[in-house]
């Protein structure tokens, strides 16, 4: 006779019991009336886990939990020898303190880019395409309004996308601009992975009498969305949250992450590598135009006065993003004498 709790299927109730094994089959009991019966092949014990007791859970969602804590089942498959010292073993329950964080480094920071990475290669172009829109929508609804610049103001920003996209032979379908007011972005530009790109007013208004750095800025939009920037960090960011839920065991958020890896693109942030990589696809394709690298210098030059304010911050301490006085060095270093 083993005392315990007994909860019934589908129900939070819960009831002071005892477990009876008789050959085959086990039977549970309230106030010696037996509630419960099944065969020991219908049962299945609950894995075994340090001061944690030997569940039985029942095929109809019912559960047995002993009080005992130490208590083993007969029928239960006892570990071996090796696994028990192994569990006991300070030396290596210490080892393992210290080689966890290190593996989710390894899990995290190494094997799941490298995964993003081969998934944004076999990306079909509609799946792109509904990820670039999905998140527009949600942008468009929250963060941006309709631009206050004059019609003739919005036309030289078009006139220069297009003039610029021509040059480099892009696709017009694919790449497209537009112009909004946005308080959340201030004087800024941003690209979504299908090659929409976003100008806010405030960044048309501070390049206005400079065309030719805000092309410098658009090139540098461009060069996110050709090397699939967007796209690489949504999937790596949903890598890896399949492989916590796995590490977890908790399934279900993995058609969540899946479903909704669109919508989040824009709480991403690009790492150093990327922006430098589109720092250097802009400085390449202003030299194949025939522009120059100051072109792009006095373009992050512009947007000093809100780096200054930003960095301010403590924020800054945790920003993986190189600074504009790095950037602008960089690019007058690249121009070409």
């Amino acid at each position: 006779m083993i005392k315990g709790y007994f909860y019934l299927p589908n129900s939070s109730r819960v009831q002071q019991s005892y477990a009876r094994l008789s050959g085959e089959r086990i039977a549970i009991y309230v106030d010696d009336e037996c509630v419960f019966e099944s065969t020991l092949t219908a049962v299945n014990v609950a894995a075994h886990l340090p001061g944690q007791a030997s569940e039985l859970n029942f095929a109809d969602g019912a559960r047995f939990v002993p009080h005992d804590v130490a208590y083993r089942w007969p029928f239960q498959q006892r570990k071996s020898g090796l696994l028990a010292r192994l569990e006991s073993n300070l030396v290596l329950i210490l080892c393992a303190l210290f080689a966890t964080p290190v593996l989710l480094y390894a899990l995290l920071f190494k094997l799941v880019p490298g995964i993003a990475v081969t998934a944004v290669k076999a990306m079909p172009d509609v799946v792109v395409e509904q990820m670039g829109q999905q998140s527009m929508v949600l942008i468009e609804r929250t963060m941006l309004s309709p631009s206050e610049l004059s019609a003739q103001e919005q036309q030289a920003v078009f006139t220069l996308w297009h003039d610029t996209v021509s040059q480099l032979g892009l696709s017009a379908e694919r790449y497209r601009i537009d112009v909004y007011r946005s308080d959340h972005f201030g004087a800024n530009a941003f690209a979504l992975p299908h090659g929409q790109v976003v100008v806010t007013d405030e960044l048309a208004r501070r390049l206005a009498d400079h065309p030719d750095a805000l092309r410098a800025i658009l090139l540098h939009e461009i060069g996110h969305v050709e090397r699939m920037h967007s796209v690489r960090l949504a999937s790596q960011a949903a890598v890896a949250s399949i492989a916590i839920a796995m590490l977890l065991g908790d399934m279900d958020i993995v058609a969540e992450v899946v479903l909704g890896s669109g919508s989040a693109l824009m709480d991403l942030q690009f790492s150093q590598n990327m922006e430098w990589e589109a720092d250097n696809y802009a400085l390449m394709q202003l030299e194949r135009l025939g522009y120059s690298g100051e072109d792009f210098a006095q373009a992050l030059e512009s947007l000093v006065p809100l780096d200054e304010a930003q960095s301010q911050s403590w924020l800054k301490y945790l920003s993986t993003h190189p600074s504009l006085q790095e950037r602008i060095e960089h690019a007058r270093n690249h121009t070409t004498p």
